[in-house]
């Protein structure tokens, strides 16, 4: 774990070298994550909407950070997911709604 302040700068320049893996190691990324796992009991909050209850693994962020790096740090943005979900998230098909 690397104590890099984050800032919006550094997170740009992480997203055009393309790894972003710096930032998920700061201490300050670590921090928040650890304080969203606690305020959500370590559930899976997908999975508890649907009333099941399963262990988070993933904090995720609900707007990707390569889209949205202003939002990196907001507690707002973030979900904790199971490993299924999180899979879903990513890989799951998408279909958009045509009429």
């Amino acid at each position: 774990m690397t104590n890099k302040h984050v800032t919006l700068d550094w997170i740009l320049a992480l997203i055009a070298s393309g790894d972003t893996a710096p930032f998920y190691n700061t201490r300050e990324w670590n921090d928040l994550r650890e304080k969203k796992r606690k305020a959500e009991h370590n559930e899976c909050e997908r999975c508890r909407a649907r009333y099941i209850y399963k262990r988070g693994e993933t904090v995720h962020h609900k707007k990707y950070l390569r889209q949205f790096p202003q939002l990196a740090m907001d507690y707002n943005n973030l979900e904790l997911l199971c490993k299924e979900c999180h899979y879903n998230e990513h890989h799951a098909p998408r279909f958009e709604e045509r009429w």
